[in-house]
């Protein structure tokens, strides 16, 4: 399962160039300014964020701080910034690592393996009598352990980090996949399995269908 990156970057040639170099291992996705980075995060979620500090319409950093209030997603930031009060505040206000412009692609390249070797090491999330682990694919309620596919625990984790929220198919498609498939009932397929493995393991979640609209996951 590739981890999925958002890169916020307003630099006309870089931004792209990033894009492009990562895409070799990563689902990678570009914003240019924080209203787009911040529409984009509004219906989808990232392993892991690269963030310019001076964008053309705020500062990186109010990205940061806003995001701590509910994600611990990891940011690095990228910034021509390279002064100690500055590195300092960045870590400060929510980064988990700063690298300093011009940097080298194989450095980038070691802080990013790095940082989602970190995240993945403690992946899970906890919801009523329900665990969830990314990293292994195990859902565990009442001690009782579950397989998941890939794709099974990444809706599942969606949902969980977010409960009582209606995601729409267009939603779960573009968190799997990056793209909507329309022809596609494979959504459908996936939550009607994991309806019945959490009913099986006797989980307090329940996926409910909002006709015409979407799921919505309720403890």
């Amino acid at each position: 399962m590739l981890a999925q990156i958002l890169v916020v970057e307003d630099d006309p040639h870089l931004g792209p160039l990033l894009k492009e170099y990562l895409s070799a291992d990563y689902l990678v996705h570009h914003a240019a300014t924080l209203r787009d980075a911040q529409a984009w995060l509004g219906t989808h979620s990232a392993q892991l964020i690269l963030l310019d500090l001076n964008l053309p319409d705020g500062d990186g950093l109010d990205l940061v701080q806003a995001l701590r209030q509910y994600s611990s997603t990891p940011v690095l930031v990228l910034s021509a910034r390279s002064g100690v009060q500055e590195r300092v505040a960045g870590l400060n206000a929510g980064a988990d690592d700063y690298l300093t412009k011009p940097f080298a692609m194989p450095e980038l390249d070691a802080r990013i393996t790095a940082l989602l070797r970190r995240t993945a090491a403690g992946t899970g999330v906890n919801l009523g009598n329900t665990s969830l682990s990314t990293s292994s694919l195990l859902l565990t309620v009442n001690d009782k352990n579950v397989n998941l596919t890939e794709h099974e625990a990444r809706i599942l984790e969606l949902m969980m980090r977010t409960p009582e929220r209606v995601f729409s198919r267009a939603d779960i498609e573009s968190h799997l996949y990056g793209w909507e498939t329309p022809n596609s009932n494979s959504v459908e397929v996936r939550i009607s399995q994991l309806r019945k493995k959490l009913e099986h393991a006797a989980s307090d979640l329940r996926i409910r269908t909002i006709r015409n609209v979407g799921y919505v996951l309720q403890a």
